[in-house]
């Protein structure tokens, strides 16, 4: 007996187009920040030092969800890149995508929850040199987990934003790749390909023979997440070459299972959340419902930097929450903050990006000509 389609479509299919938006991907990055909140609720009350499988799973799991958002950013950022997309539109979708949020949420973070919520007093709070610190460091993420004075400062978790650190890894993977397509190596396949087996070999080689020195935390992350974001250009580059499907997803993700506790673990790992990210991506939802998964609207970013912040106040005022009520708070603060956030914030912002583009468009044709009057041939 044949399979029904509807059925059918949800076990293989190809890949679809990204720029017709007939894919479930900012779904998916809703569902993986809505997991990192589950797992930071249950991190922010007691620390990270906690006993328990059921922490230590989730703990993991939350890992490989950050793993998925660099991973699902190399892949869309790589298909706006073969396409042929501007370097001065790239950088212009790059900043505005990240930065007014983010300033926004530090200038709440500065000027509103600090003042309300530090110990010291409003005159003591103001007359720390850490207080006018703090913006300059979060948003130059200098420090993206620098703290005010008197806030939180008796939890387990001190952070104003604990996770903003990975923001920095997100713009030098920008970085990268805006810098390797201007020299035409991240328009081409194997330029994509050749990078991927560097960063990927070098990821290995880290779990075989960590490097233990200074910034080791820095390499070792540069090397996960990089590797993340290679992976999920790589899969585009070779979109033409790999179906998509349910059997190959449960085979990776077992294969992954396999080798945990090995040096294969974290790429093997990616590898998998990969493959059933973009599985998942293109499966075809029938009827209002799917219809609705592809057109939520995305507050993914909004609930990743909204949720601790909501999360520290909410345990300040009740110190013994128990952290599922503390995530359902958490969450049903990030949902309306981050929806506040796109709206008012976030899109009035990306529509400034033809602005942004032809500022440096101007900019990037006048270093050109300046180059060559000095000699040196334009591109």
């Amino acid at each position: 007996m044949s399979v029904p389609f509807r059925a059918a479509s949800l076990l293989s299919g190809p890949h679809g187009r990204i720029e017709d938006r007939s894919n479930n991907f900012t779904a998916l990055r809703i569902a993986l920040a809505v997991f990192i909140v589950y797992g930071h609720a249950l991190m922010l009350p007691f620390g990270v030092d906690q006993a328990g499988a059921w922490f230590a799973g989730i703990d993991g799991a939350v890992q490989y969800a950050l793993d998925g958002f660099f991973i699902l950013s190399g892949y869309m950022l790589t298909a706006s890149l073969f396409r042929g997309a501007s370097l001065s539109g790239f950088a212009a979708a790059r900043i505005l995508r990240i930065f007014p949020g983010l300033i926004v949420m530090v200038l709440v973070l500065w000027l509103i929850v600090g003042p309300m919520e530090t110990r010291l007093g409003l005159g003591a709070y103001l007359q720390q040199a850490q207080t006018w610190w703090f913006p300059l460091a979060v948003i130059g993420q200098i420090s993206p987990q620098a703290t005010l004075p008197g806030v939180f400062d008796t939890h387990a978790m001190t952070y104003m934003n604990g996770p903003l650190w990975t923001i920095r890894y997100e713009l030098a993977c920008y970085l990268a790749a805006g810098l390797l397509a201007a020299v035409g190596v991240w328009r081409r396949k194997v330029g994509v390909l050749g990078l991927t087996a560097l960063v990927v070999a070098w990821s290995v080689i880290e779990a075989i023979a960590p490097y233990t020195g200074p910034l080791d935390d820095t390499l070792y992350a540069a090397a996960r997440f990089g590797g993340g974001f290679l992976i999920g250009a790589s899969a585009f580059a070779l979109r033409d070459r790999l179906p998509l499907g349910a059997v190959p997803a449960l085979a990776l993700t077992g294969l992954a299972v396999l080798l945990a506790g090995t040096p294969l673990a974290m790429v093997s790992g990616q590898v998998a959340v990969a493959y059933v990210l973009l599985w998942l991506g293109f499966v075809r939802l029938p009827g209002r419902a799917g219809a609705a998964v592809r057109e939520v609207e995305d507050v993914s970013y909004g609930i990743y930097i909204l949720h601790w912040p909501i999360g520290q106040v909410v345990l300040n005022a009740m110190p013994d929450i128990a952290p599922h009520v503390l995530f359902a708070a958490m969450l049903a603060g990030a949902l309306g903050a981050g929806w506040l956030l796109r709206r008012y914030v976030e899109l009035p912002a990306l529509a400034l990006k033809p602005r942004l583009s032809a500022v440096f468009s101007t900019g990037f044709a006048g270093h050109a000509r300046t180059g060559a009057r000095a000699g040196v041939p334009a591109e």
